[in-house]
């Protein structure tokens, strides 16, 4: 530990950084620091940091399961400073919920666990290796120490946390899996607290793969910012105005309060509460039993049946959503995937019954064992934990169902107009399309950008309201360059200028660990001119209005918001150095398209659906507008010059357009 102190005190702190990232190999014990400045001016915090490391640490040919296959946990740039909602942190590496290929992608956390990070003096954590035994990691400022967990294995998540807050104390932060992650389902959860959860990609398998049951962390300094009055001044700016765009949050009445139901935000520094929390709610099924915890995000469907089909009544729902945040599983999958996908294939005689079990999800005793045989990889449960598209591969059943429910990239549909969702309709939907066909997940962490902002505004917007019609216009040209970009009577004209905007600005908010549902706030439906102003500053730079006084770096607003530029642009190397990523892997999303749209048009009165050669086209004028090659979807030499990359031209200068 002596050389391992003597690397942490040559690292000064260069606000918000503290200029250390924490490197853990869990075959060998080894222990190491890595600095962050040489990547911070380029990539900030949390995804961009990830995705530059990515490049280093994640060499072509391994997968998400091997030793070799880093899991990197990142908090943003604005993590633990004043900033609202400044508590997101990006988990990324080669994902088991990929699908065809384990590439590498990311997911988000809420919760306080990634503050804490920053506050033990940590930018980042690296985690390689595997353990030969189960070990929970636990991080106390300098402390670093690899601890025994087999006491700990096969627990849940809230009784994992529970005990290691027994061992460590209540003010240490956990984030861990439960048993589907040890088991490795490809959609299990890396979660801390009650439904703070990184859902999306797989990593708490990556985790159990690991054998690492749970990373505790517990710090006592402050993140440094360049200069705190200002710091704070601006951020209580900021909250007033989220406020006034969203208002406060509050009970709906009394008749809620029962169940003891409270509204926490869901990560630190969040001025919202976008869930609710209940105590002490009955079980329908372990009646024995009574269940507290969150309904965040989807959570509530499994109660009210609005996807799947099948309602079950508010405590039976709860219950179930519990079930799975304890077993470490994913609601997502099985809301707008798994269930959907059997529903459909039971509607026309297929999957009734396997392997004797009767699967009727009317029952929510039934629902029960399949989430539980799931997270155990338990008889039939084991086809299912490898989630939908790779289950209906193996069980050689609704193949051609699947493809009306995942997108693309394995995971279930999320806001394209098609699939579960029925919003948002046409053209809007486009803009989503087009942002899941470039990305390597569901997109919708800066999709809900467009969809938050634009599709928000038309409940102000009448069909035959010129004037109001007028004033959308006029925010489409201000925001994208073209009125058509957000026009519910236009087509295909102008949707590749947003969908390149929000990508941008989905891995800036990523970076800065900085919540998606909030930022960037752009519009504001009780403006005369439907944009969001504060003292003179427009809403689509409030980003850079809370960075500035948190940094000491020097840099124009312009070279700020080319970062999300930049990031997005490493990932997209990634993909093609390591799996070959080209114009044809794009265009895989076109089939699942075709599928009818699920929502009409108030403005068109009709449902309008693809047309597969407009859509192509679309994506050739995404490539442009990003300097990329029309014919292959690769970066120009050109494109990658002007963003400050030229450092990846050598490495990839067999196959990027336009080198020497």
């Amino acid at each position: 530990m002596d050389n391992e102190r003597k690397a942490r005190s040559t690292q000064m702190a260069s606000p918000p950084f503290v200029g250390r990232i924490l490197q853990v190999d869990l075959t060998t014990g080894e222990i190491a620091v890595l600095p962050t400045f040489p990547y911070a001016s380029s990539y900030l915090g949390g995804r961009g940091l990830a995705a530059r490391l990515a490049w280093d640490l994640i060499p072509p040919g391994i997968g998400a399961f091997d030793a070799a296959n880093p899991l990197m946990f990142m908090p943003g740039a604005l993590v633990g400073t004043p900033a609202p909602s400044s508590g997101r942190v990006t988990i990324s590496g080669l994902s088991p919920q990929a699908y065809p290929h384990e590439w590498y992608t990311r997911a988000n956390l809420g919760g306080h666990w990634g503050a804490e990070l920053k506050f033990a003096g940590y930018d980042g954590l690296v985690i390689v290796g595997r353990s030969s035994q189960p070990v929970y990691l636990w991080i106390e400022d300098e402390h670093i120490e690899l601890r025994d967990a087999r006491h700990l294995w096969g627990l849940g998540l809230i009784e994992t946390q529970q005990r290691l807050s027994q061992e460590l104390g209540n003010e240490a932060r956990v984030a861990a899996i439960g048993p589907a992650g040890e088991n490795r389902v490809r959609f299990a959860i890396v979660a801390t607290g009650t439904e703070s959860a990184a859902g999306q990609g797989g990593f708490g398998a990556v985790m159990g793969s690991k054998n690492l049951k749970a990373v505790a962390v517990r710090g006592h300094r402050g993140v440094p910012v360049a200069n705190p009055v200002e710091m704070l001044r601006r951020s209580r700016q900021v909250v007033q105005r989220i406020f006034g765009r969203y208002g406060r949050s509050s009970l709906a009445g009394e008749e809620q309060l029962p169940n003891g139901q409270r509204l926490p935000p869901c990560t630190y520094q969040c001025p919202r509460a976008c869930g609710n929390f209940y105590q002490r709610v009955p079980g329908a099924v372990n009646r024995e039993r009574s269940y507290s915890g969150h309904l965040f995000c989807c959570a509530p469907i499994f109660g009210s049946g609005h996807f799947t089909g099948v309602k079950l009544g508010f405590e039976a729902g709860f219950e179930i959503a519990q079930l799975c945040n304890d077993l470490g599983l994913n609601h997502w999958e099985f809301i707008f995937g798994l269930i959907p996908w059997l529903r459909r294939c039971q509607a026309r005689g297929e999957l009734l019954k396997i392997d004797g079990d009767t699967l009727d999800f009317g029952d929510a005793h039934v629902w029960v064992d399949f989430v539980t045989n799931i997270a155990l990889r338990k008889g039939w449960g084991d086809v299912f934990a490898e989630g939908g598209p790779r289950a209906a591969t193996a069980l050689s059943v609704g193949q051609d169902l699947i493809g009306e429910l995942y997108p693309a990239w394995g995971q279930a549909s999320h806001w394209d107009g098609h699939g579960s969702f029925s919003s948002p309709h046409f053209p809007y939907w486009l803009v989503t399309a087009l942002q899941w066909a470039m990305d390597t997940r569901d997109p919708m962490g800066g999709g809900h950008g467009y969809t938050t902002n634009i599709f928000g505004l038309l409940r102000e917007v009448k069909p035959h309201d010129q004037a109001a019609l007028g004033k959308l216009r006029a925010v489409g040209e201000h925001l994208y360059g073209s009125g058509a970009s957000v026009d519910p009577l236009s087509g295909y004209e102008a949707k590749a200028e947003p969908a390149v905007f929000h990508h941008d600005r989905g891995a800036l908010k990523d970076s800065l660990g900085i919540c998606d549902n909030i930022f960037p706030l752009l519009t504001d439906p009780s403006e005369d001119d439907f944009l969001v102003h504060l003292n003179g500053i427009e809403g689509q730079d409030l980003e850079y209005y809370l960075f500035q006084p948190a940094s000491s770096l020097e840099m124009s607003k312009e070279a700020f918001y080319r970062l999300g530029t930049r990031v997005f642009t490493a990932e997209r190397l990634l993909a093609i150095r390591n799996w070959g990523r080209s114009r044809a892997t794009d265009e895989t999303i076109v089939p699942y398209l075709e599928h009818p749209e699920a929502s009409t048009s108030p403005y068109l009165g009709e449902r309008i659906t693809l047309d597969p050669q407009r859509f192509r086209d679309l994506i050739g004028q995404y490539y442009a507008l990003r300097g990329w090659d029309i014919q292959t979807g690769r970066p120009s030499a050109a494109s990658l010059h002007a963003l400050d990359m030229d450092e990846f031209l050598s490495a990839l200068s067999s196959c990027l357009i336009g080198t020497s």
